[in-house]
């Protein structure tokens, strides 16, 4: 994970032992179709990483919540953070927007805004449990849309809530924000939607060799900094008898790309891409999700 504010990020970048020089990634702008394994230099394969680039969202959480575990449950292995219960040190993060829709329900928040409105809009964010715990760290995080590099324009929408329960052991977790900016909404969802579409259009498309070239790519924000694309293939995954499964990759990650969505192309539908946890003596892994 990435710890500190902006000031510190040229720091990380420089002080990085996981992936010194960060060859591995692709700034969002230098991107095209000659970035990929010869067999999907296709434009419906590069529209689909753009798309799900499009909805990648940074996530700065700046409290740590006083629940957190000391391990992981059943082990002894230390849970993330749990030292750092109570503080206010900020963590930087990756996420993806995995839901989008709006709702004539009432909501108080958009009834008393300056401009009231019948209809409201949810968006949703897949990230990392490690990360964002509950909803106490929840509703301290930011979720900045955009940050495609240093000069590009940026939404901010502050304080979220989890989802349900946030799983430790799957390492997923998913933020709720509800907003009457209908606006936002209209662009997230007409994303989210193209992102479905075009996913199922290159499942279909690469189906007979997908899980010969097992290729992997993630959006992330590494260091905090802007957005980056890494490619590189998946290596083995774990299945469990209820159909969680996790996956081991070679696709470049650093601090900051925890909680990115680690897109496997023959991997289910949109909601089942999983989230990137972490690196151990195997390499980059997931969390679990369904297979």
């Amino acid at each position: 994970m990435c710890y500190g504010g902006e000031a510190d990020l040229h720091k990380h970048v420089a002080d990085c032992t996981k992936n010194p020089g960060h060859k591995g990634f692709i700034p969002l702008k230098d991107f095209n179709i000659n970035c990929l394994p010869s067999r999907y230099q296709d434009d419906l394969m590069s529209e689909s990483i753009k798309t799900l680039a499009a909805l990648t969202v940074q996530v700065k959480t700046k409290f740590t919540s006083q629940e957190r575990p000391e391990f992981y449950p059943g082990t002894q292995v230390p849970y993330p953070c749990y030292n750092d219960r109570g503080s206010h040190v900020i963590r930087l993060l990756t996420g993806r927007i995995c839901y989008v829709y709006k709702s004539t329900d009432i909501d108080e928040d958009c009834q008393v805004s300056a401009t009231p409105s019948k209809v409201w809009g949810e968006i949703r964010v897949i990230t990392a449990t490690h990360m964002v715990f509950d909803d106490s760290e929840a509703k301290q995080t930011r979720c900045v849309l955009g940050f495609d590099d240093n000069t590009s324009p940026v939404v901010s929408l502050d304080g979220w809530e989890v989802v349900g329960k946030a799983h430790t052991e799957r390492d997923r977790c998913e933020l709720k924000y509800l907003t009457c900016d209908l606006s936002l909404v209209d662009d997230l969802e007409k994303d989210w939607r193209r992102f479905d579409d075009l996913h199922s259009e290159v499942k279909n498309k690469f189906r007979d060799t997908v899980d010969i070239d097992k290729l992997t790519v993630i959006v992330s924000y590494p260091h905090g900094c802007p957005k980056q694309i890494s490619v590189g293939q998946w290596k083995y995954k774990k299945k469990r008898e209820d159909r969680y499964s996790r996956y081991w990759y070679t696709t470049c990650t650093c601090p900051g790309s925890s909680g990115a969505t680690v897109y496997i192309p023959s991997s289910g539908g949109w909601w089942r891409q999983h989230p990137h946890s972490g690196s151990n003596d195997d390499g980059n892994y997931s969390g679990e999700w369904l297979s």
